[in-house]
């Protein structure tokens, strides 16, 4: 009795101790990458400047997805900033971001 008390207890008190990694998926851009990406620009220019996009909708290939997440623990909000390029003809018509990008990981 007194081995399965002391064991059930162990087990409620080291459930709290559970460590949850922090997370980050995706496209890591930095403010000057942002900065440096202009309308007219080819299609190999933006992946050279930010690399293979994490999104690229096969139906709307004119549109690439970076997307960057972060999620530092677990009692923190995740963090989450997109950066869309728009291409017509395989030129950049426009660009928009949700959140200007960190420049340090978070």
């Amino acid at each position: 009795m007194s081995r399965s008390l002391l064991f059930a207890t162990l087990l409620i008190t080291l459930g709290g101790c559970v460590y949850i990694p922090p997370v980050t998926q995706g496209n890591y851009l930095k403010s000057s990458q942002v900065q440096s990406l202009k309308v007219g620009m080819t299609q190999d220019q933006v992946r050279y400047l930010f690399g293979q996009p994490m999104l690229a909708d096969p139906f709307h290939s004119d549109a690439w997805h970076y997307v960057y997440y972060a999620k530092p623990g677990a009692k923190t909000k995740a963090k989450i900033y997109r950066l869309t390029v728009y291409f017509k003809n395989g030129k950049v018509t426009r660009f928009t971001t949700s959140a200007p990008p960190a420049d340090a990981p978070s």
